[in-house]
């Protein structure tokens, strides 16, 4: 009995510290696992920020195009070297500079509708609107949302005596709020439409047929096509007047707002960093200088 009793006990011993053994070796594993977590963690977090500043450094390569198509044109045209998009690039240390890649383009804001034209001091302008039911109907899209878009704006403006009822808009996702706004609709609107801070007119030298033809009603879609078709030939608009003597008016309709230059600029970018991509978004505002400054920026 008492030999029997001594191997219990050491048979007991021998699975105690088995225990133990698999205590420590499961706390060494969530140890390991946990430091295996923070260091994947840190590194993300470097190379998001590296990712960052490399975007940074995309706005400022977007400022420089722009300045020099500024000093070597007189217009803002679609072959302009602010059009040509980068992708790809190697932006990685001199070791390896396939570690990192840019991606990026500069689109001319006032080649679209300027929903901020619907509205001035929280007053509909009416005109404006029949623009924009003009545009909304070429694109297929229900032309009552053009009211429900216009009182949107006024709604985010001073009046003269009447205080501001919702925040401004920024940018074409901020309509999904709206009733009657689809995602399927904020994506055909996003080639179209823009938000910008003033009223502005829109530039034929880069705006598509749809918003060229709702800009100045007496084209119609037919004609404004015809007038991108040449000037996709390089019969680019050399002024305001040339515009509107092609286009078979006498004189040009006060109403219509219509430039062949341009001042804002959405920037659009991202960076790869190891399979990790970070994006930006960004307006900038062209001065009659040619410099251009950051007016909003979201990553």
């Amino acid at each position: 009995m008492s030999s029997m009793t001594s191997f219990r006990q050491r048979g007991m011993a021998v699975i105690a510290a088995l225990l133990v053994v698999i205590a420590a070796a499961a706390a060494a594993t969530q140890v390991i696992e946990r430091q295996g977590l923070l260091a994947n963690v840190l590194i993300s977090e470097r190379n998001r920020a590296q990712a960052a500043w490399l975007l940074q450094g995309g706005l400022d390569w977007a400022r420089v195009v722009l300045q020099t198509d500024a000093r070597g044109n007189a217009t803002t045209r679609l072959d302009g070297i602010w059009s040509q998009p980068i992708i790809s690039m190697p932006v990685g240390t001199a070791d390896d500079p396939d570690h990192a890649l840019f991606s990026g383009q500069i689109e001319d804001a006032q080649g679209k509708y300027n929903l901020r034209n619907l509205a001035d001091r929280a007053r509909i302008n009416p005109h404006e609107v029949q623009v924009l039911e003009n545009l909304l109907q070429w694109l297929d899209i229900d032309t009552s949302l053009a009211m429900v878009m216009a009182q949107r704006v006024a709604d985010s403006q001073f009046g003269e005596e009447t205080m501001p009822k919702a925040v401004g808009l920024r940018d074409v996702d901020d309509l999904r709020a709206l009733q009657g706004v689809t995602p399927h609709i904020i994506d055909v609107l996003q080639a179209f439409v823009t938000v910008l801070p003033d009223i502005t007119p829109v530039n034929v030298n880069t705006a598509p047929a749809e918003v060229l033809g709702a800009v100045v009603d007496s084209l119609g879609l037919a004609g404004a096509r015809k007038l991108v078709a040449q000037r996709e030939q390089g019969l680019w608009f050399t002024n305001r007047g040339d515009f509107v003597n092609r286009t078979g008016h006498p004189e040009p309709d006060p109403k219509w707002r219509i430039s062949v230059n341009s001042s804002w600029f959405r920037v659009t970018g991202e960076v790869d960093v190891d399979d990790m991509i970070v994006s930006l978004r960004a307006m900038l505002y062209r001065s009659d200088q040619g410099l251009s400054t950051i007016r909003w920026v979201s990553y």
